[in-house]
């Protein structure tokens, strides 16, 4: 077989139902297909016994039957064992997959012998906005790069990430018999980022190629997860924060820079920073990279985060009054997400009015004009 993918399965059958039906489309000639049904009854493993009838010639099915829920970990495990594919790829049951993912990625597999890991950009089916297209790091957190970004405005080619999520992940297979099984340590989660940090330890790079998509309803994430995921993630950081890159400030600064090239004729007017990020230790870095990188000369920067409540919509005729509306500088503000800046419609037009070319800088790797905010409905708003 060239192809393995491995399916653990604890989901709402009509979620499922759904998965199973972009598979089947999608699907190349010499695919081994692996589900493991992690206690989600006999409903759904009914229907992945029917799928054994439906699938083209080149194709097998095989399905792992666990009674009772034991996890992503030990179900990848025991899925892994039963591999016969060149490439090994890991696909959540609730994702929607697009034509020729599979050959994209083994294409960009193949591109350079240090590649050993892929993603694809997972979307929000409710918006079509970005939900994961890498994880990067600032000083300690992780965030989903370019997190509710439209698709249009992320990298046009393949880039290095340091971790990818395992709902859609591909590996030469190599990696497995480098690398070895997961850690069933982690319960529901951080498994997968341990494991790309295990290969990363072997000389193995992650890449997320932009032209893979999938949609992601985010659906079922498995039993106790949320009661894990302090003992995960101390784990995880424990084992690997030494080794951890700050590798977002350089997607912020090359997408700053391109904006400010296109706002050649606005130069000559000075720019004043507004802080409205939560993550204080982040916001001091951004400012002060961006003072040593001398690409946006900042005459000043006011800080406005202690003017606002966690989480949610930051309103701004609130935070920030009537006064900054008429100002004739530029204005780059900074937030952890640009999304919580969208509650603003009045406020963003009457600026608009007086400077068009503002700038909104987020921790996710995002910079747009403040005059496309509203441009259309943004296709996504969740932060996390």
């Amino acid at each position: 077989m060239l192809y393995t993918i491995i399916v653990p399965v604890n989901q709402d059958y009509n979620i499922l139902n759904l998965f199973t039906d972009s598979l089947l489309r999608t699907l190349s000639p010499s695919t081994q297909i692996i589900f493991i049904n992690d206690g989600s009854g006999s409903a759904v493993l009914q229907h992945l016994e029917k799928l054994k009838q439906e699938v083209r010639e080149g194709v097998t099915i095989e399905i792992l039957q666990h009674d009772f829920p034991l996890g992503c970990a030990v179900s990848i495990n025991s899925a892994l064992r039963r591999a016969e594919g060149e490439y090994i790829f890991f696909l959540d049951s609730d994702t929607i997959l697009q034509p020729n993912w599979q050959p994209m990625m083994k294409e960009t597999l193949d591109t350079d012998i240090t590649i050993g890991m892929i993603g694809g950009v997972l979307l929000y089916p409710q918006t079509g906005g970005v939900q994961h297209c890498g994880i990067a790091f600032a000083d300690t957190i992780g965030r989903h790069l370019f997190l509710n970004a439209s698709p249009e405005d992320i990298p046009k080619e393949t880039f290095s990430v340091q971790l990818v999520v395992f709902a859609m992940f591909g590996m030469k297979r190599e990696v497995y018999e480098t690398v070895g099984e997961l850690d069933e340590k982690f319960f529901n989660g951080y498994e997968d980022f341990d494991y790309q940090m295990r290969a990363r330890a072997a000389g193995y790079d992650t890449v997320i190629n932009p032209n893979i998509l999938a949609y992601h309803w985010e659906r079922s994430s498995g039993i106790h997860r949320n009661f894990n995921r302090k003992n995960n993630l101390a784990r995880f950081w424990k084992k690997w924060g030494g080794e951890i890159e700050a590798d977002v400030w350089p997607f912020v600064f090359s997408h700053l820079k391109e904006q400010l090239d296109n706002q050649r004729e606005y130069q000559h007017l000075p720019i004043v920073g507004i802080d409205l990020a939560e993550v204080r230790s982040d916001a001091d870095t951004f400012w002060t990279k961006l003072e040593e990188a001398d690409i946006a000369p900042v005459a000043e920067v006011r800080d406005y985060s202690n003017r606002f409540n966690s989480n949610g919509a930051i309103w701004l005729p609130q935070v920030l009054g009537k006064e900054l509306i008429h100002s004739e500088n530029r204005f780059l503000f900074l937030v952890d997400n640009f999304a919580r800046l969208l509650e603003n419609r009045y406020w963003i037009e009457m600026r608009h009015a007086h400077r068009a070319k503002d700038l909104i800088i987020d921790l996710y790797g995002n910079v747009i004009t403040m005059d496309r905010i509203y441009d259309g409905c943004w296709p996504g708003s969740k932060v996390r």
